[in-house]
């Protein structure tokens, strides 16, 4: 018969409250992930523990209430844990992989063997049984491999213990609260399981009613507040792994003599199976710092290769090994050429040609063919202009007053033509590129000018700050940018069918670009368009 005494308070009411509190943590783990609100890798086996440690804690308080037993012990509670919780653990820190369905089965069922032989160890040494039931011979070899199963089983579990431990503790987001919590349902009662004695039955009922306890609060903390089956340092280690194997960059792990320990799958598919850097490029790993580009030779032929060596150092400050990263540029540096001879071609050759055209032209008295020359020539020149500029270095800065910029730029677009430009701007210091700044507002105001038949055109160029950022918009009241036009600008690709009408719109929004800032249209109050161009983080002081 119970005794509401604090000995039958340790024997059955904690056992018990303690398993009802882990089987509601179980439930609502469960509807959460039928919500969607857990990630279905982790919640699975956690509520499989839950309910474990649930019907362990009911079960251990209804076998004292029914049974004379004075000592129940709990080592077959850890090998019921075990197979949920490393489950759960391995999942946590991101190496769930390895956890299988015919993987968990054959743990499983090792697991069922090892509950029943120390069930049968239990009825034997209670008197239950005899030996002679299964024989000495045959209940010493079960024992033996019981215990090395036992020994192999618990050696996974503090690896795992260990690996949530120290996955958590490397999280910078994690606080290392949370892998106790993990770790505590079965490192609790590994530690009873240790610690309990036959001979001392009082100190085994307090310890067994109190890893119940915090096993239980263990649970509810980890579910309600630590969200344990969401957030997890499993994040950290895929992301990690991600990036060296599913890039699509030659990536090589180097010891401090330049040996190869380890590439990824590009790296072995790109150079075969290198096993120094010497067998990859001639060039050393110091070398390599110093070279945009290099050269190296592929199972497909000569590649070009932007290079990006981090050295790997320990506590004491001394290099054991190198990461070296091949960027694969061979495309990009073909373009660049390509960029550049036609650069050449467009600044000399056709340049030269049209002149000598224009000239023909002008002497045969063919006043299309001159005009035509001129348009050419014109074109030729905004390219030039807008090579130019991209080859302007980002960090060509400077402080400059934004009101008398836009002033001069202002004056410069409307010269000699007759129209209504309105200027609205605080007097405020940006850190800019002026030249970039310039070709933006010069090219934008003088479109909206020369592309405008009203009477005479009206054009509003407004400026506004906020915080550090710089909102220039240019409004007119002319026709708008061609729906078409625009849509190529947004989309930031040409077709036959759909393209810019001129070299302006595209240079404009290079420009903006190459400052940090964004290029977007909108009707303007005028009727016609506004364009709208926003420079982040510019703004420095106010003049």
């Amino acid at each position: 018969m119970i005794q509401l005494d604090p000995l039958g308070l340790f024997r059955v009411g904690i056992p018990a409250v303690s398993g009802g509190v882990a089987g509601a943590v179980g439930v609502t783990a469960h509807r959460r992930l039928r919500q969607g609100d857990a990630r279905t890798g982790l919640a699975r086996p956690f509520v499989v523990l839950a309910g474990v440690v649930s019907l362990l804690g009911v079960g251990y308080a209804g076998l004292h209430a029914v049974t004379p037993l004075e000592n129940l012990p709990l080592g077959s509670a850890v090998l019921l844990l075990a197979v949920p919780w490393m489950t759960f653990a391995a999942r946590y820190i991101g190496i769930g992989r390895y956890i299988t369905p015919r993987r968990v089965l054959a743990v499983t069922l090792a697991v069922a063997i090892l509950v029943g032989v120390n069930l049968l160890g239990r009825l034997i040494q209670e008197g239950w049984i005899t030996t002679s039931l299964v024989g000495t011979e045959a209940l010493q070899t079960l024992e033996t491999a019981q215990s090395v199963a036992t020994l192999v089983l618990l050696t996974l579990v503090f690896a795992l213990i260990g690996g949530v431990v120290v996955a958590t503790y490397r999280h910078d987001r994690l606080s290392t609260v949370q892998s106790l919590l993990v770790v505590i349902p079965i490192a609790g009662f590994i530690f009873t399981v240790q610690t309990t004695r036959p001979t001392t039955p009082l100190l085994n009922d307090v310890l067994i009613g109190s890893t119940f306890l915090v096993v239980a609060a263990s649970l509810t903390l980890g579910i309600f507040r630590y969200d344990v089956v969401t957030r997890v340092p499993a994040t950290r280690r895929l992301g990690e792994r991600a990036a060296l194997t599913e890039t699509d960059e030659a990536i090589f792990v180097l010891d401090d003599r330049a040996r190869v320990v380890r590439v990824n799958e590009p790296a072995e598919r790109m150079f075969g199976g290198a096993q120094t850097l010497a067998d990859v490029t001639d060039h050393s790993v110091t070398s390599l710092t110093e070279l945009n580009t290099i050269t190296c030779r592929t199972t497909t032929g000569h590649r070009q290769f932007e290079p990006s060596v981090s050295p790997l150092v320990d506590e004491y400050g001394e290099t054991f090994g190198y990461t070296v990263m091949l960027i694969d540029v061979t495309n990009r540096e073909i373009r660049r050429q390509r960029l550049a001879v036609l650069n050449r071609i467009l600044r000399h050759n056709v340049r030269n040609e049209l002149d000598v055209i224009r000239a023909h032209a002008e002497e045969a008295d063919l006043a299309p063919a001159v005009d035509g020359a001129d348009r050419l020539s014109a074109l030729s020149a905004e390219a030039r202009r807008v090579q130019d500029l991209m080859e302007r270095s980002a960090a060509d800065r400077t402080e400059v007053s934004l009101r008398p910029l836009l002033e001069d730029v202002v004056a410069d677009a409307t010269a000699g033509v007759n129209a209504d430009v309105t200027l609205t701007a605080p007097d405020v210091t940006v850190n800019i590129d002026p030249e970039r700044c310039r070709y933006v507002i010069d090219h934008l105001v003088e479109n909206a000018v020369e592309h405008n038949d009203g009477e005479p055109p009206r054009v509003v160029v407004r400026v506004e700050r906020t915080g550090a950022d710089v909102r220039l918009v240019v409004a007119d009241d002319g026709p708008g940018i061609p729906e078409s036009e625009r849509a190529v600008i947004e989309g930031g690709v040409e077709t036959p069918f759909e393209h810019a009408s001129s070299l302006g719109l595209w240079g404009t929004n290079w420009a903006v670009q190459s400052m940090g800032g964004s290029l977007s249209f909108d009707e303007s109050d005028l009727g016609g368009t506004a364009v709208e161009v926003v420079l982040r983080d510019v703004a420095v002081s106010d003049v």
